[in-house]
């Protein structure tokens, strides 16, 4: 529906501020630089802040994480994480309180112990699909080096302790 605004602005008269305008510089915060121009990929994060809100349009609760990326690139710029709290979405979020080292027995304990995520190291995945406009920040596990998974154990499965066939 278009509406028309002339009747609005007609009465406002922003003449006085003309000059000013022609000679001033577009601002850009610091802070919105920090949440722009961060590349698809994987990064090294800790969580800055965490709030529990809801979604304007259905109202379902929402968490949102602000996270300050640490590397490998992106060094110092924030990333915010959403999560959208419905029936469907349940294992995810479990699964992204748990990559946090958040158990929670009920979900209703979040808000009280939300605060125990706050500094909290964490992998991420960045991804954004320009036709449909939108971007997705997943928590992955860390990486695993060589030596840090369980070995496999060679030889022969006889259930003795020597490693000769016979």
């Amino acid at each position: 529906m278009d509406r028309d605004t002339s009747s609005i602005l007609s009465g406002v008269d922003l003449s006085r501020f003309d000059d000013g305008y022609a000679r001033a510089a577009a601002q850009r915060s610091e802070t919105q630089t920090a949440y722009e121009d961060i590349p698809d990929g994987f990064y090294d994060a800790s969580v800055e802040e965490v709030q529990l809100g809801q979604t304007a349009s259905t109202g379902n609760p929402m968490i949102v994480w602000k996270l300050r990326i640490h590397g490998p690139e992106c060094v110092g710029k924030a990333i915010t994480k959403v999560r959208i709290i419905t029936d469907k979405t349940l294992g995810f979020v479990k699964q992204d309180l748990e990559r946090l080292d958040l158990r929670l027995d009920r979900l209703s304990d979040l808000p009280a112990r939300a605060e125990q995520m706050i500094n909290r190291e964490v992998r991420i995945f960045k991804r954004t699909n320009p036709q449909r406009q939108w971007t997705d920040v997943f928590f992955v596990p860390p990486r695993r080096g060589p030596g840090s998974e369980a070995r496999r154990q060679e030889g022969w499965a006889t259930g003795t302790d020597d490693d000769l066939p016979f």
